[in-house]
């Protein structure tokens, strides 16, 4: 009996043995692999990246959306987004530098990749460079959420809201630029399901002295007042494209004080973050900027100064969701809503989808294309039109892809 006893101890101690030894040998294996990695038994050499490669698309009526496609060595692929025209070339000659920096790395790496495209390129920052860091950014969440078999949105914390509120874009259209004909085109909006849209009603003013004439000035109130007729809970957002000097802002202001706006958007240019927060000091309504900030270091001074009340980081022009994500925390310390700036192609529509539903000081995102025929073709389970809210894809990754037909025939060569 005891000798039994003994032999059944030794055999358990073997066994325990074996198996603290497996796990000591499991261990070092994964050391210095992500968390995210270890819990599904992947090593980051299963994602080690194999190619870059940019693309220019024809997608509703616009010749120049940058994608890239960057695929692993196991084949899984992953799409982003850098659009910011008019520059085309230029963003897809920065993406095809990437290259030799990115081939072999892993799409694990998502932050030390971005860093490190940043730091080698530092001596040349502009939109270019961020939107292609945007671009390959994007991508990389993409595969590492098609790995793990989760849309973005959960790599991001989770999802937040259900529901992204929208506004339309530039949904007016050509009518006259009468009170009762903004009344009337209000109404119909509402009627479709919108509850706040956007567009720039200066026209083609103003000049090189940045100056509004009084007569515009007058028109654009009548105007304002068609809208807010045809719907005193619509929520008005002007567009003035940052080019006004402060005098012409300042009378733009108080001319739409009565009317209660949503939001003014880049009254005076970007760079001088003075300027709008005087403006922004000077009265209740909203300030929104941010459109052609690039990366989460340039809103430090708008942050500091108070110069906006409403941020919009574009995904495909800011650095990325790496960089959306910081932002959107930057913004959170200053009690700051950020509406995502979204004019550009679907992979940058679904990214700002994925960010806005993970986002807690989320506000409202932008309609962006109108022309969304070809979203059918994109989207994983097709496109739904809605003028007042989307639901963010539940695919694994973005829910977007372009497929080899699509390219064949979308695809413009440069």
């Amino acid at each position: 009996m005891r000798e039994r006893i003994l032999g059944t101890r030794r055999s358990f101690l073997r066994r325990s043995a074996a198996a603290a030894g497996a796990a000591a040998a499991a261990w070092r294996g994964l050391a210095g692999v992500p968390l995210s990695a270890q819990s599904h038994g992947a090593d980051a050499a299963a994602l080690k990246i194999r190619s870059v490669d940019p693309y220019v698309l024809r997608i509703g009526g616009r010749e120049n959306i940058v994608c890239v496609r960057v695929e692993t060595e196991e084949g899984i692929h992953g799409w982003g987004e850098g659009t910011t025209p008019p520059n085309v070339a230029p963003v897809v000659a920065q993406i095809r530098s990437f290259r030799k920096l990115l081939t072999g790395e892993s799409a694990w790496d998502i932050e030390k990749l971005w860093r490190r495209m940043y730091i080698v390129e530092e001596n040349s920052l502009g939109g270019t460079l961020y939107a292609a860091i945007s671009a390959i950014d994007i991508a990389l969440w993409d595969i590492v959420a098609k790995k793990l078999h989760v849309p973005v949105y959960k790599l991001l914390g989770g999802k937040i809201h259900d529901r992204l509120r929208l506004y339309t874009s530039y949904r007016w259209g050509n009518i006259p630029r009468t009170r009762d004909a903004y009344r009337e085109r209000t109404k119909e909006l509402m009627e479709r399901g919108a509850t706040a849209g956007k567009y720039d009603p200066f026209g083609a003013y103003p000049g090189p002295d940045r100056q509004l004439p009084t007569a515009v000035l007058n028109e654009v109130r009548e105007m304002i007042a068609g809208i807010r007729e045809g719907g005193p809970s619509f929520d008005i957002c002007v567009e003035a494209h940052g080019k006004f000097n402060i005098a012409t802002a300042g009378r733009i202001i108080k001319m739409l004080e009565p009317f209660d706006p949503f939001f003014l958007e880049e009254p005076v240019p970007p760079e001088n973050v003075d300027a709008m927060a005087a403006l922004q000091a000077s009265t209740n309504i909203p300030i929104a900027a941010g459109a052609g900030v690039q990366g989460h270091f340039g809103y430090r001074e708008l942050l500091e100064k108070q110069s906006a009340r409403i941020w919009q980081p574009d995904v495909a022009r800011a650095g990325g969701l790496t960089a959306m994500r910081k932002i959107a925390a930057l913004a959170d310390t200053g009690y700051i809503g950020v509406a995502p700036h979204n004019p550009n192609g679907p992979v940058c529509t679904a990214a700002s989808m994925h960010f806005a539903a993970a986002t807690p000081n989320f506000l409202i995102m932008e309609e962006g294309n109108r022309e969304t025929g070809q979203y059918n073709d994109i989207f994983a389970g097709g496109w739904k039109t809605n003028f007042a809210y989307w639901t963010v894809p539940e695919s694994p990754g973005l829910g977007v892809d372009f497929s080899a037909p699509f390219l064949r025939e979308y695809e413009i060569k440069l």
